[in-house]
Order: C-alpha cells, then sequence, then structure tokens
C-alpha cells in the first residue's frame, strides 16, 4: 500500500462522486464498500482485517476526505461533514472557514506524519480505546457478574483461545451487530462485558 499524499490524489474525486450520489449521506465501512468494489478497486478485500492495514486504509480515507472538504470550502460548493458513521455534504455556508480550521481531527489527518509513525502496538491502544467507546457502556459494573462460560457463549468462543483470537472475534460480532446494521445496542453491551470478563485470565 503507497503511503505518500500524491499516491492518493485520485481518491478525491472518486469520493466526490460516491458523496455526491449520496445525499444523506454515507457511512465509513459503505464507503469502504465501494473502494473495495468495482469499478474502483482501491483498498483489498481484506484491508480492514488485520489492526494495523485497518488503521492505514482509514487514514487514507480520511486524509482525502479532508482535502476534498477543504475543496469545498475554498470552492463555496459545500460544506463536507465527517464522522465514521456519516459522512455527507451540506449546503455551504458562510462562516464556516473558522469552524473548520478548527478542527483537531482534520489538523491529525492532514498531517501524513501520523500515518507513517503510528506502529501496530499504539494501533491496537488506539483500538481497544474505540472498541470500548464503540460498545455503548465501557465500565459496566456487570462485567464481574459474568461467569466465563456466558462470556464464551456470546461470544460463540471456544477453549483454547489467544488474546488475538478473542479480540478478532469481539470486533467481528460488534461488526455484525452494529446498530447501524439492525442490531441491538443492549447486545453491544453484552458483548463488550463477555469481552472484558474473558481477556483477564
Amino acid at each position: 500500500m503507497p503511503y505518500t499524499p500524491s499516491d492518493w490524489a485520485p481518491l478525491q474525486p472518486i469520493l466526490q462522486n460516491i458523496l455526491l450520489a449520496h445525499e444523506t449521506g454515507i457511512s465509513e465501512y459503505e464507503l469502504f464498500q465501494y473502494l473495495q468494489s468495482p469499478p474502483y478497486e482501491l483498498f483489498s478485500k481484506n484491508a480492514l482485517q488485520q489492526p494495523l492495514s485497518l488503521f492505514q486504509s482509514h487514514f487514507i480515507v480520511f486524509n482525502a476526505l479532508y482535502q476534498l472538504q477543504g475543496t469545498w470550502l475554498r470552492e463555496k460548493t459545500g460544506i463536507l461533514q465527517i464522522s465514521c458513521s456519516c459522512i455527507r455534504r451540506d449546503p455551504w455556508e458562510a462562516g464556516q472557514n473558522g469552524l473548520i480550521n478548527q478542527d483537531k481531527l482534520r489538523a491529525y489527518y492532514l498531517d501524513w506524519t501520523n500515518l507513517s509513525a503510528t506502529d501496530e502496538s499504539q494501533v491496537e491502544a488506539l483500538l481497544d480505546s474505540f472498541w470500548a467507546a464503540f460498545s455503548g457502556l465501557p465500565n459496566q459494573t456487570t462485567v464481574n457478574a459474568m461467569t466465563w462460560q456466558q462470556a464464551l457463549d456470546i461470544l460463540n468462543l471456544k477453549m483454547p483461545f489467544s488474546l488475538l483470537q478473542l479480540k478478532q472475534q469481539y470486533r467481528k460480532m460488534l461488526h455484525q451487530h452494529h446498530p447501524d446494521k439492525g442490531g441491538d445496542n443492549s447486545l453491544t453491551v453484552l458483548l463488550h462485558n463477555a469481552y472484558e470478563r474473558l481477556k483477564v485470565k
């Protein structure tokens, strides 16, 4: 996977075409489905499966999105709202440039050195923090009340398993049962509680 901005310059017009075709917005997950499929195929089918490649793919797309945001601001053609759950173009309004320029996430993703400087252990720490927040309630007092077997059943795991296998299964099931895909918030909390129970052997 190339890691220089010039290698990914063609991504911006592709993102623009996709976003203009989705007036109500599109999630990052849905956006990657387009980018992994014909006619684009910019990312491999397994680009999101390993933590480091997932982070790198996410960073590259968000870098291009924030660059596109700047282009639309300069041209006064729209305001690009960027989040993992919804990326959409809103009508341009005067006075938005200052607010956009103060966005700390924007500054992070536009600094290409943040991509090359982030290694696998840092990505794991970022992902652990993300998945805890994603599940809903990261510090549930009910975690200790869950039995080992209940946790295994909830995550569809069998002994023996490694910490890596536990993390992969946990993240996979959170993806499958995300509310955006018709899942249940209460189930994501259960999944997180089961993960917390099993990660401390």
